[in-house]
């Protein structure tokens, strides 16, 4: 079976991402800071491995979440080990696969 990719960006283009396989894990978070940040009730999320993440275009970063500085589109935020995409970043909806754990 290919392995699954799924491509995302940001709402002007100008970040661009990929992300190769399945999430180690996928979430919802209703924290105050998520549900400010994303403007909804809740924040979905997911999390690769950061070697199945590759991405292009400049970003700006602001305490643990990363934007696009021509767009202000929240875009994924790369830690050490990881990366957590905001879900509603990905180019198609995730309509199997991306069920919160």
């Amino acid at each position: 079976m290919p392995e699954i990719a799924r491509t995302g960006s940001c709402l002007c283009g100008g970040v661009q991402f990929r992300v190769a396989g399945e999430p180690r894990r996928v979430g919802l978070c209703h924290c105050k800071d998520c549900r400010k940040t994303s403007g909804s009730a809740f924040h979905a999320y997911a999390v690769w491995p950061l070697q199945a993440f590759e991405a292009s275009g400049i970003t700006s970063t602001y305490g643990a979440r990363s934007f696009c500085p021509t767009c202000g589109s929240r875009v994924p935020f790369v830690g050490e080990e990881e990366v957590e995409v905001t879900i509603g970043s990905l180019d198609v909806a995730p309509t199997e696969g991306l069920v919160p754990d």
